[in-house]
C-alpha cells in the first residue's frame, strides 16, 4: 500500500461472515498487519445502521487517504460511493456472502488471505458508474432482477447457502409472474421504445450465473442488457441459458456496451421498482446512467497464481 495518509478500516459487524467472527480481534489483526507495512490504521467497528454515518465522518477527515470496507457487497458499494465523491482510495476485505466486487479485484475470498493481499496491493484507477448521480459499482436493474431482489429481501440470507436458497425461491415466484413495462432507451440521441421484462445496466460487462461480476473494471463502458417481454417458459429458458453461460445467444436478450445511456419509463406499473447494487429504490421516470472511466482509485492485489 502506497498512500502516505492514514488508512481507516470500517468493519460492518451486521452481515455476511462477520456475524460469525470476533470482529474486534479481526480488526486488530488487520491494523497490525497494515501498520507493519508503515501504514497508520484507524479502526471503526459499526453496525449496518451506523455505516453511512461512519463513512460520512471518514470522508470529511482530511488525514484519511484510504478507506477499507470490511463487509459484504452493500458495505463495499457504500464505501466506494464515498471514496468516489471524496477522492479517497478504496480498499476491500470480503466478509459477505457473494463478494462480487472482491471477485472482480481478484482478491482472495478468505478474509485472512485477503488481509495479506492488501498489504502488497497497489492503487489503480478503476471505473464506477452513476444513476442520476448516485454511484454504483455493480448494476442498476429494473424488472426481473429488481423483483427478485425485492422478494429475497424478506427472506433469510444470512449465509451463502441460505442466500442461494432464498434466491431460488424468489426466482420461482418471478418466473410465474414476469414483470412487463415500456421503456424508451436513448443512446447518442437515438431513442428506441421497447416493451421489456428486464433492463440491467452494469459497471462494465458482467459474467453470467451463478456469480455475476465484472471480470474487468477498466473497459470504460456500461454493460446494457435488455430482455423482451417474456412469459414463464421464456424466463425459464433465459435462466437456463444464463446458467450455461449462453445468455447472449438467447433471442429475447439484447446486450450492448456504451459509456452512457438514458432510460425513460413512460407509464410504469406502481409495483415496479429499481435495484442499485442490491438495494431496492423507488423507480424514477427518467434515469441517466454514466460510466466514469478511471474515477475510482482502488487497492488491487498483485496477480495470484491460477
Amino acid at each position: 500500500m502506497t498512500d502516505p495518509k492514514r488508512t481507516t478500516l470500517i468493519l460492518n459487524q451486521s452481515g455476511g461472515t462477520s456475524r460469525g467472527m470476533n470482529s474486534k480481534q479481526f480488526a486488530e489483526l488487520v491494523a497490525k498487519r497494515l501498520e507493519a507495512t508503515g501504514e497508520q490504521c484507524t479502526v471503526k467497528l459499526v453496525s449496518g445502521v451506523d455505516l453511512i454515518g461512519a463513512l460520512q465522518e471518514t470522508a470529511g477527515d482530511k488525514t484519511t487517504g484510504t478507506i477499507i470496507a470490511a463487509g459484504g457487497d452493500g458495505t463495499v458499494s457504500a464505501t466506494a460511493a464515498t471514496c468516489f465523491r471524496a477522492g479517497k482510495t478504496l480498499g476491500v476485505l470480503p466478509l459477505g456472502t457473494m463478494n462480487l466486487f472482491a471477485r472482480s479485484l481478484r482478491l482472495p475470498l478468505d478474509p485472512i488471505a485477503a488481509v495479506e493481499a492488501l498489504t502488497t496491493a497497489t492503487s489503480r484507477d478503476l471505473d464506477i458508474a452513476t444513476a442520476n448521480g448516485r454511484p454504483f459499482i455493480h448494476q442498476y436493474s429494473v424488472g426481473l432482477h429488481s423483483r427478485l431482489v425485492k422478494l429475497r429481501s424478506g427472506m433469510n440470507t444470512s449465509t451463502r447457502l441460505r442466500k442461494l436458497a432464498s434466491t431460488l425461491a424468489a426466482l420461482g415466484k418471478v418466473v410465474l409472474d414476469p414483470p412487463r413495462f415500456d421503456l424508451e432507451l436513448t443512446i447518442d440521441s437515438h431513442t428506441q421504445r421497447q416493451t421489456l421484462s428486464a433492463i440491467s445496466v452494469s459497471n462494465n460487462v458482467l459474467t453470467e450465473l451463478p456469480a455475476p461480476y465484472a471480470e474487468r473494471l477498466d473497459t470504460g463502458v456500461l454493460g446494457i442488457s435488455c430482455s423482451a417481454a417474456l412469459g414463464t417458459a421464456s424466463v425459464i429458458r433465459m435462466t437456463l441459458d444464463a446458467a450455461r453461460g449462453k445468455l447472449e445467444d438467447n433471442p429475447n436478450v439484447d446486450v450492448r456496451t456504451e459509456p452512457r445511456v438514458t432510460l425513460k419509463f413512460p407509464s410504469p406499473p406502481k409495483s415496479l421498482k429499481a435495484a442499485i447494487d442490491g438495494e431496492i429504490v423507488a423507480l424514477e421516470r427518467e434515469v441517466e446512467l454514466i460510466l466514469h472511466a478511471g474515477a475510482l482509485r482502488t487497492l488491487v492485489p498483485a496477480p495470484q497464481p491460477a
